[in-house]
């Protein structure tokens, strides 16, 4: 986790008094540019400028999404609480405050391949809370490789109990496009899969698979991003496969 400064900022500090969220465990700032890529940027804008007024101010108007071009961006933050999290989101004014506990987090982590080769990670996590209060967390935000796990890893602490209790009880858990019940797992649009017939649940390739048992040939899956909370539906799935035997 990144270092924890000394004091927070009113508005942060009173969202996290507000929604109880504990102490601090970690603040990340935004992401700066490269020298050569900030370089760059610069000369274009200063080039442009020179020969057409209008497109250069065009251009330094879009480079201010960045926070080596916008105070704004730059005094942006995302702190992470021992119950939730305060951020500002990357467009727009104001915080969003979540807790971990009613939070429904979905992940998006896309690689882009350029020509055959990788290159840059893109990091998208969207935390959904109760009623309107929701936010866009994204590699805007340096550290998240670190950030992303830490919440994901949060929230199965808050949530995961609880989840595989109501299971038990009875109930159906909805986590997406799948949900879970004591009798087995249901993907949405493509029909229920018992437990005594779950091979294994995996992550490969962006996508989450359940494999039936005994040569049976079923596959159920799902892209990661459209699965809430996804280390909670990890946790609960394979608990209820692995101690229900099989067919």
């Amino acid at each position: 986790m990144a270092a924890v400064p000394n004091t927070l900022p009113p508005e942060a500090a009173e969202l996290a008094a507000t929604h109880r969220l504990g102490a601090l465990q970690g603040t990340f700032a935004p992401k700066r540019l490269n020298k050569a890529l900030f370089a760059l940027y610069v000369f274009t804008t200063l080039h442009l400028l020179a020969m057409l007024v209008i497109p250069g101010l065009l251009f330094f108007w879009w480079l201010r999404r960045y926070p080596d071009f916008s105070r704004r961006q730059a005094a942006k933050r995302l702190h992470l609480f021992e119950h939730g999290l305060v951020v500002h989101p990357e467009s727009g004014d104001g915080s969003v405050a979540i807790r971990w506990d009613s939070v429904r987090l979905y992940q998006d982590i896309t690689q882009k391949i350029v020509n055959g080769i990788p290159t840059t990670t893109e990091y998208v996590y969207s935390a959904v809370g109760p009623g309107r209060n929701h936010a866009r967390i994204t590699h805007f935000y340096e550290g998240p490789e670190t950030w992303g796990p830490h919440m994901q890893q949060a929230v199965l602490q808050a949530q995961g109990a609880a989840a595989l209790e109501k299971v038990l009880a009875g109930e159906t858990v909805d986590f997406g496009e799948f949900s879970l019940s004591r009798t087995g797992l249901t993907a949405r649009g493509k029909g229920h899969l018992p437990w005594s017939g779950v091979q294994e649940i995996q992550v490969s390739a962006g996508r989450v698979s359940a494999l039936g048992s005994g040569g049976s040939g079923r596959r159920y899956g799902a892209a990661v991003s459209d699965i809430a909370n996804l280390h909670v539906f990890l946790a609960v799935a394979r608990h209820l496969s692995a101690d229900s035997p099989p067919d």
